[in-house]
């Protein structure tokens, strides 16, 4: 079986500073703390983890690390596991899953067949549409303003250029560019990855016809998970968790686990900080 893309060593260390988990068969993203030391943080946009939880959690405390953030991929873990050795377990997002007859809404079917009329879909490597990947995503950040770890670091579409396993599917109005989406598959679970599109992409429901194209591509390799939306666990009246909405079939809960690794230090930096954030010193 092929590692998957989200453990592999070159994409975590696209992320940040790398700190391998020999045990969990991945690594984490290290951060520096203002007030000094290190904590980390999981794979974007989630952990996959291989092996015994308390021996990966025993490797980045002998690193000398403060504290850990991860999000197991709900379709990959059973929460229940995380439990007994995590300080922090919190629902974080709701994921959209599509298991199963794929049978969009009604109001999605139309849109479909509108962005099809209006948009021609090609499928192909990332590699293919490297700068006009990079300017449409550039695109996303800036208008939605996107921070933190999903903003990505220069080179980090390099690293997943590289990847056979991660297919694009690219939507032209005429000969212009619209949009594009980003998908994969690992051991029965399919995800959605990223997507972007300009204002002659919305303007022509790029949109609609590329999330029809990859799902129908990869409709016979498992449950397919489309993510949330921008909001917390329970939240749906964003437009994007709408979008995705119309497209499911099923939903689950991804959890925010968080594991203190340096008791005294984390404490420490927490002193007189009372926050329901984990870790509390960056709430």
């Amino acid at each position: 079986m092929t590692r998957h893309a989200y453990a592999r060593d070159d994409y975590v260390a696209a992320l940040g500073t790398a700190v391998a988990v020999p045990s969990w068969s991945t690594a984490v993203v290290d951060r520096d703390i203002a007030d000094g030391g290190h904590d980390a943080v999981g794979s974007y946009p989630m952990a996959i983890i291989s092996g015994d939880i308390s021996e990966g959690l025993e490797d980045l405390r002998a690193h000398g690390l403060v504290s850990l953030v991860i999000v197991p991929d709900p379709l990959a873990h059973d929460i229940e596991a995380f439990r007994p050795h995590f300080d922090q377990v919190t629902a974080f997002k709701t994921h959209l899953l599509i298991d199963g007859a794929f049978e969009p809404s009604a109001h999605h079917r139309e849109r479909i067949r509108r962005g099809h009329r209006r948009c021609r879909i090609e499928q192909g490597r990332l590699a293919r549409w490297l700068p006009d990947w990079n300017i449409l995503y550039a695109g996303l950040v800036e208008s939605r303003g996107v921070t933190g770890m999903a903003a990505f670091k220069p080179g980090y579409f390099d690293v997943l250029a590289k990847y056979d396993d991660i297919t694009a599917f690219a939507a032209f109005v005429g000969d212009e560019m619209a949009g594009m989406t980003l998908w994969f598959a690992n051991d029965g679970i399919v995800y959605n990855h990223l997507t972007a599109c300009n204002e002659l992409g919305y303007k022509n429901g790029a949109a609609f016809a590329l999330y029809d194209a990859a799902i129908t591509h990869f409709g016979d390799q498992g449950v397919i998970n489309l993510g949330g939306g921008p909001g917390a666990f329970g939240a749906e009246d964003s437009g994007l968790f709408q979008f995705k909405q119309g497209f499911a079939n099923s939903r689950t809960a991804a959890h925010v686990c968080g594991a203190v690794l340096d008791r005294e230090a984390y404490d420490r930096l927490a002193a007189d900080k009372s926050s329901a954030f984990f870790p509390a010193y960056r709430g």
